[in-house]
Parts: structure tokens; sequence; C-alpha cells
């Protein structure tokens, strides 16, 4: 296992979530290994390029079997490694299957860091990272907010919201803005109705700089072909 060096093991469920930003980790002290299924045949091309660029970081395990449980139960045993190899590290489990939950309150009970993120962008320390790097703050709606919920619960939900619009536009089989001026407003919906125009911008920038999607003069959205 490469990086041992490293402050936090990732490890995800990637038949479970198979929306991943790797960019979010590129740099740091981040171990991340994907638990890809036997049957899953198809990668985001996106993602097989930050996979190439960050190979010291990355580590991929691809099964041979299939079955109930067979990935939890293989992800359960490189986890198991690692901790056995770094004991004070932080571990991460990204997975919506909260079959897990019990490992973790056994492994935490023995002093291991270890838990489980729904998102890739939910990772705990992505959450601190974005609020250290934070400057000023100014009165808004969002602030108001954060005054009655835990800013990591408002952090982790947009990314969430992030990750399922993700999802949506990458699926080829539904429907899908054709326009510039469409999928603004299909963004807006996303995050409850609830960006301005710069925020919808951003959002619209950060899914054409993920690969997701390119926009002409025209307006004109093309989506990029999966692989």
């Amino acid at each position: 296992m490469p990086f041992l060096s490293a402050a936090n093991f990732v490890f995800v469920d990637f038949e479970n979530v198979p929306s991943v930003d790797l960019g979010l980790v590129e740099g740091k002290a981040v171990q991340v290994t994907l638990m890809i299924g036997k049957n899953q045949t198809k990668i985001d091309f996106a993602l097989v390029a930050q996979i190439q660029r960050m190979a010291d970081q990355v580590e991929l395990v691809k099964l041979d079997a299939s079955g109930r449980n067979a990935l939890d139960l293989t992800l359960a045993n490189y986890l198991g490694r690692a901790i056995e190899r770094r004991p004070d590290a932080q571990f991460c489990i990204v997975s919506k299957d909260k079959d897990f939950e019990p490992m973790i309150a056994h492994l935490v009970a023995k002093g291991v860091k270890v838990v489980r993120c729904d998102s890739f962008g939910a990772l705990p320390f992505l959450s601190k990272a974005r609020k250290s790097s934070g400057g000023k703050s100014t009165p808004s709606a969002r602030a108001t907010v954060a005054a009655k919920v835990p800013a990591a619960h408002v952090d982790d939900v947009a990314d969430l919201r992030l990750e399922k619009l993700v999802s949506r536009l990458t699926n080829s089989q539904g429907s899908r803005p054709k326009k510039k001026s469409g999928l603004l407003t299909h963004i807006n919906t996303a995050f409850g109705n609830k960006l301005g125009p710069a925020e919808q911008a951003t959002k619209l920038d950060e899914l054409i700089q993920r690969g997701i999607l390119s926009i002409d003069d025209a307006g004109r959205v093309t989506y990029a072909s999966m692989a």
C-alpha cells in the first residue's frame, strides 16, 4: 500500500458512491483506495485522468468475484491492513451503506479514528480545510442558517447535493438541459432554489472544471461521454 506517510486513508465503496472528485485531495497527505465491483465496467474519463495524475495517492482494487457483501468485506480487509500499519491515522469509508456502522463502532471503541461519509466531498478533513481557508464572514442568508446548523453539516449537505447533480448530468438516459440558461436554472433547483446568479455561475464553473460538460459561445451545452 503506497503513501504510508499519509495522515488520512480513504476507502471508497465505488459500487455505492460512483461519483468521486479526487482533485479535492490532490497533493494532500491522503491515500485513497477505490474499491471497484466486478460488474463495474465503466469509469468517468475525468476520474481516469485524475487517477493517472495522482498515481502515488490512489490505489485501485478491482474485485474478481461478485456476491452479497463481497465489496464490503474486501474493503474491511484493506481497512484492517491500513490500521495495522498506521494505527495513528484517520480512516474514512465513503459509502451510503450503513452496514459499516457496527464495525466502525467497534474500531472507535478500540481507539481507532474512523468515520463513514455518504459522499467523497463530505470527508471530515475537507470540511476543516474549507473552514480554515475562509476569509472574513459577511452577513448572508447562509450565515443565518449556519447560526442554527453546524457549519460542517451545511457544507456536507451542499456537497451531497452537488454529487447528486453530477450523477444526474452524467446519466445519458435522463433529460438534461441543452442550453446554458436552462442548466443554470437546473443547478439552482438542485440546491433548493437558494443560489444567487453568482453562486449558480460558480457551481457551473466547477462542473466544467471537473470535465462533466462544456459550453460553446452560443450557450449550447455538450456533456462529456462516459468511458
